[in-house]
């Protein structure tokens, strides 16, 4: 376990899958979803909240691509957060009534979540998390968290009926944390608890969850299906990468001497006009770690594209 932490303001910033018919994508996430088009040209769609940059989620087009088999590594959800309970049952309400299926609900005691798949077998979470001054605590003091029923129609009862017709999801929805399939948890550690300094929250046989600033999880692995398994392979449908933002100057630098002393391959990148470094994980996820736009995180940069 490494003592050093990642900046406790650290978020998720971007998700981008692969996907194999963009129109149909695009349909389900601005139409159903009700996140707003920032633009789409050149077979690669992307999206906010708010229909301004930076961009939530991209989609890009592999024409003929395959669909990515469950016992692969990749991309298990990306957990959308509402910034509360109206929010959320809106979203509810417009999804069940176009007659998604759902696959599943809880109550996590942290927060209350929705589970679905969009049309290419990404999972999904919509959620909302309870304020953390009510998070419950076990006799350690660690997060206790559950899988408890969530009442649906007690939720939908707060939903905002106009605003479910008009397909308008809340502009402050988020990206609050990912879920990926692993082929070990313990070099999923390795990766994001040793190398990039993220706490662990809860570490089960075949699931961690893991986070910055004490937050319930920015990240969730599991083996459920994916023991041991193989890669997603690059002609498949799934992630295609995501980002996480890191607010601060120092704490970005620090993480780049990590990833350089430890001498992983790594890139510079611009993502909408944020700077950063992409970086593989342990199974092969593009992970991008995004900073500030300084003089010092530019000029890091510049040096790293000399050098490769």
């Amino acid at each position: 376990m490494s003592d050093f932490k990642i900046h406790p303001d650290t978020q998720i910033a971007h998700v981008e899958l692969q996907v194999a018919d963009l129109a149909r994508m695009t349909a389900f996430y601005s139409g159903l979803m009700g996140f707003q088009i920032i633009d789409s040209a050149d077979g690669r769609t992307r999206l906010s909240a708010n229909g301004q940059l930076p961009a939530l989620l991209t989609l890009t087009e592999r024409k003929g691509a395959r669909l990515q088999p469950q016992a692969r590594t990749g991309l298990y959800h990306t957990a959308f957060r509402f910034t509360g309970r109206g929010p959320l049952a809106t979203t509810l309400l417009r999804i069940v009534s176009a007659g998604w299926p759902l696959q599943g609900a809880s109550d996590h005691l942290v927060s209350e979540a929705i589970y679905l798949g969009d049309p290419e077998n990404n999972g999904i979470e919509i959620y909302r998390d309870r304020p953390r001054a009510q998070w419950p605590r076990l006799g350690d003091g660690s997060l206790e968290m559950a899988n408890a029923p969530l009442d649906l129609h007690k939720l939908i009862e707060e939903a905002d009926q106009q605003a479910a017709q008009d397909g308008i999801i809340d502009t402050g929805t988020d990206i609050g944390h990912m879920h990926l399939q692993v082929s070990n948890t313990a070099t999923t550690a390795a990766f994001y608890n040793n190398l990039l300094g993220m706490d662990i929250i809860v570490n089960w046989p075949s699931a961690i969850f893991m986070s910055a600033g004490g937050y319930h999880h920015h990240l969730g692995a599991n083996t459920w299906h994916s023991q041991n398994a193989p890669r997603r392979e690059e002609d498949m449908t799934g992630l295609r990468s995501y980002a996480y933002r890191i607010p601060d100057e120092a704490g970005w630098l620090a993480v780049l001497q990590r990833v350089q002393n430890a001498q992983y391959q790594h890139a510079a990148i611009e993502r909408d006009g944020q700077p950063g470094i992409a970086v593989a994980d342990q199974d092969g996820n593009p992970v991008e770690l995004l900073g500030p736009d300084t003089a010092a995180v530019r000029a890091a940069l510049a040096e790293l594209q000399v050098l490769i």
